[in-house]
């Protein structure tokens, strides 16, 4: 019998073959998502790469560099959440092509053309190009080590490489780099082999975000001409990013801008900052070896918010351990409080994770503070989620910001 397709929403089909079953085809103009009998699902991008997929019972994120994130939900225990190693990643996107492979005959003569056609794409990505894939995306980024949550699906454009203060306690993501900001020239050429990179794909990436660890830190005269090549290259289209721009900032860095300098980065595209404020209390804040304090960090959100800039505040669960809880949580709510956040901003709430060799465990230990348990740090979670809607008045989300779920 040939396949029969039913129309179930503009961009949906449900098409029922003898050796697939169900199939569920949705096909947006920057994804293709197909799932066989609601059991399997897998998401593609204008190029044919795999970005995400549901299988025997697992989640799966595919990033750019060839890394493959696992997450497993288990009821009555933590979220299982890792990097699949080489073997297993190769072994689970072959699983994913036999799957598709499959799928793909038994709907291809029942779907339109462009969805025929994406299907073959998807087709033609066998494990030399994957290979080949990820060695591209090594010779073009450096690591891209984080960002936040809700830049999970932009661009990163690396304006600055590695961190200019590189020095926090907790934090090792940019040991391995000095820090260096691009030349004009320099980002042009990035951004053309990021292009060239992406293809189509780049209509996946809805915003675009400016790596590393702090490029807001670049003088404002070579700021203002970054911004103008990105600008320049970014137009805004239904084929890519949006011109809208996003970025860390650390907190001694604010000092160095006037509030003049942050409108004119506004009206070139800037829309949200974020800072890394941890903790408000300054005995956590420095065992961290955050530069500046948590005071300066509420005087830097109160003067990127009066030039019409939105903020992005990461507080860290956990830090100080048990013996400097109380403080962290009290007074790090307090610094929410004064800094008179609305609906356009965000507060994340983020584990601290930690080696046991890292600078930060061996202060603690130095200073004789016990970490938390994993139940007490599950308690300070939910304490300090509770506490930033209550100190803010429920005006911005506050939202889980888990570092091992990102991957570039």
């Amino acid at each position: 019998m040939d396949a029969q397709g039913t129309a179930v929403a503009p961009a949906t089909q449900v098409i029922t073959a003898p050796q697939t079953g169900n199939v569920y085809v949705n096909a947006q103009p920057w994804a293709l998502t197909i799932s066989d009998n609601l059991r399997a699902t897998f998401v593609f991008d204008r190029e044919g790469r795999l970005v995400s997929c549901f299988l025997n019972g697992c989640n799966y994120r595919f990033g750019l560099s060839g890394l493959v994130l696992m997450k497993v939900s288990r009821p009555g225990a933590a979220k299982l959440r890792r990097l699949l190693s080489d073997d297993e990643s190769a072994r689970l996107r072959a699983s994913v092509r036999e799957h598709v492979t499959r799928i793909a005959a038994g709907i291809a003569a029942a779907v339109p053309d462009e969805v025929r056609a994406w299907l073959e794409q998807i087709l033609a990505w066998d494990e030399a190009r994957d290979r080949a894939d990820r060695e591209r995306f090594l010779r073009i980024y450096r690591p891209v080590s984080i960002v936040p949550p809700d830049q999970y699906r932009a661009l990163v454009l690396q304006v600055t490489e590695g961190c200019s203060w590189n020095r926090c306690s907790f934090c090792s993501f940019y040991r391995d780099r000095r820090f260096r900001i691009k030349t004009v020239a320099a980002l042009r050429e990035h951004i053309h082999q990021v292009k060239a990179f992406l293809g189509r794909g780049i209509s996946m990436r809805r915003t675009i975000f400016l790596g590393d660890a702090n490029a807001l830190i670049v003088p404002q005269p070579r700021l203002r001409e970054l911004f103008a090549v990105i600008r320049e290259e970014f137009p805004g289209s239904e084929e890519g990013p949006s011109p809208d721009l996003y970025a860390f900032l650390d907190i001694f860095g604010a000092a160095r801008k006037s509030s003049e300098q942050y409108a004119e980065l506004r009206d070139q595209g800037l829309r949200r900052v974020y800072i890394g404020l941890e903790s408000g209390d300054d005995a956590v804040f420095r065992l961290l070896n955050k530069p500046g304090t948590p005071q300066q960090g509420v005087e830097t959100v109160a003067q990127l918010k009066a030039v019409g800039l939105q903020v992005g505040i990461i507080l860290l669960a956990g830090a100080g351990g048990a013996d400097l809880a109380r403080r962290h949580v009290a007074r790090s709510l307090a610094a929410l409080s004064a800094m008179e956040l609305d609906a356009g901003d965000l507060v994340y709430i983020s584990p601290l994770i930690t080696p046991d060799d890292s600078d930060y465990a061996r202060r603690a230990r130095t200073l004789g503070l016990a970490p938390l348990s994993a139940d007490e740090l599950a308690v300070q979670l939910e304490e300090l989620k509770t506490g930033a809607c209550a100190a803010t008045g429920g005006r911005p989300r506050v939202a889980l910001y888990h570092i091992e779920e990102w991957l570039y």
